[in-house]
């Protein structure tokens, strides 16, 4: 089944006919978890259609400034045009860069830092070379994310990931930074885990560990996931 051409939000609208991967739940959950508290420059790695940044903006004082970035020019494009069509097009800054170049040339560093990278291994091609960039794990790892992320971040900052759980786990044990926040995704009551929210920091400290259940055993969406995301889903 085809995904919809466009995402409305309570205070944003997505239009992503020209992005090769649509919003998505691991997306909305990471925006939503991600902790910003005291933090007054942000930066989405790998934007997409700018639903992370947008939900950041939503969420953060205006003060606040926020940078995305994006290499995709077809994603960059719409990206730009949800930001400018949004309520906070002055306060965020998208850039068309590879994050690994980016991470090169920036000279400034961020407070806090989300990414939803890519995660499928290569294997069946997708119907386009545009949707195998931005779905595999082509030409930059896991690791070469959180590196990237790591070279942009303030001392006392934050990155928030989300990733599928055996490569989130299997990140813990490869950065050279402390995992401070765990919160494990159930898709559905009584099954394991299938994904990661991950938090990382260079300052060392206790691990919060949680998990969160997307939907109840009647296939109904769990109080937990509505309290999380109740700020932009139009029906919570």
């Amino acid at each position: 089944m085809a995904k919809k051409q466009e995402f409305t939000f309570k205070q944003f609208h997505i239009n992503q006919d020209q992005c090769a991967m649509k919003v998505g739940t691991d997306g909305i959950l990471l925006g939503a978890w991600a902790n910003i508290n005291q933090a007054n420059t942000l930066l989405d790695l790998g934007t997409g259609t700018g639903l992370i940044a947008l939900m950041l903006a939503q969420r953060s004082p205006e003060h606040c400034q926020i940078s995305a970035v994006e290499l995709d020019p077809q994603a960059y494009l719409q990206a730009k045009d949800n930001i400018q069509q949004s309520p906070w097009a002055n306060k965020i800054k998208i850039f068309q860069q590879d994050i690994i170049v980016f991470a090169q040339d920036c000279e400034h560093k961020f407070d806090v830092i989300t990414a939803n990278p890519p995660y499928f291994k290569q294997g069946i091609d997708c119907a386009s070379k545009q949707r195998n960039l931005a779905r595999y794990t082509l030409t930059q790892s896991h690791l070469d994310w959180l590196n990237a992320a790591e070279k942009l971040l303030n001392l006392t900052g934050e990155i928030h990931l989300i990733l599928p759980f055996e490569e989130g786990k299997s990140l813990q044990k490869k950065c050279g930074l402390f995992c401070i926040r765990e919160c494990k995704i159930i898709t559905k009551a009584g099954k394991t885990p299938q994904r990661l929210l991950l938090s990382f920091s260079r300052e060392e400290r206790k691990c919060e560990e949680s998990q969160l259940v997307i939907y109840d055993r009647n296939n109904q969406y769990s109080t937990e996931f509505k309290t999380l995301t109740k700020d932009f889903y139009l029906n919570f």
